[in-house]
């Protein structure tokens, strides 16, 4: 019999790849959608394969295998690409709004929706929902440490030079 699979909210799972900051318009701007990749662990991988076993879809969209084996999931959204919001909108660790985006090497819980489409039977997972369980440190340090130097929290880049008139450059000495 085939039922409808419900939305849930997955474990803390590791993110691979993030493109929540802005949507993909890779292919055009009417395919823009917002997507997360995470590396799919065995709870994961045991949710995914009873929804497609009791929905009886004939792949799950979105899982590859990696060459080094590791196994992920894309999931996309276009909601908020539709309602022309630029970045995704994620959660905290508290459940409260964020301005922060989930980026390669966060943990997060993902709100997903999964859905069996009518053309081929395979079974997509669309993303509903990101919260942030924790931030890569490396992600917000670019992955230095910090050590006595330059503290450029202040620093100001320089303004643009005005180009000199060519009426002028005849009064340079070079």
């Amino acid at each position: 019999m085939t039922t409808k699979p419900k939305p849930f909210t997955t474990e803390t799972l590791d993110v691979k790849w993030g493109h929540l900051h802005a949507p993909d318009d890779k292919f055009g701007a009417d395919t823009a959608n917002h997507s997360i990749t995470v590396i799919v662990n065995d709870q994961l991988q045991k949710q995914l394969d009873q929804m497609a076993k009791d929905s009886g879809a004939t792949k799950i969209n979105g899982m590859r295998t990696e060459d080094d084996g590791t196994v992920t999931l894309k999931a996309k959204s276009k909601t908020f690409t539709k309602k022309n919001v630029k970045v995704f909108p994620c959660r905290d660790a508290k459940a409260q709004p964020t301005e922060a985006c989930a980026f390669g090497g966060d943990r997060v819980r993902l709100r997903l929706a999964p859905t069996i489409l009518t053309r081929d039977g395979s079974m997509s997972v669309f993303l509903n929902g990101v919260q942030i369980i924790e931030k890569n440190e490396q992600a917000s340090t670019g992955g230095f440490e910090a050590t006595d130097g330059f503290d450029g929290a202040d620093f100001k880049a320089p303004e643009p030079v005005a180009e000199t008139p060519e009426e002028e450059m005849d009064d340079i000495p070079f």
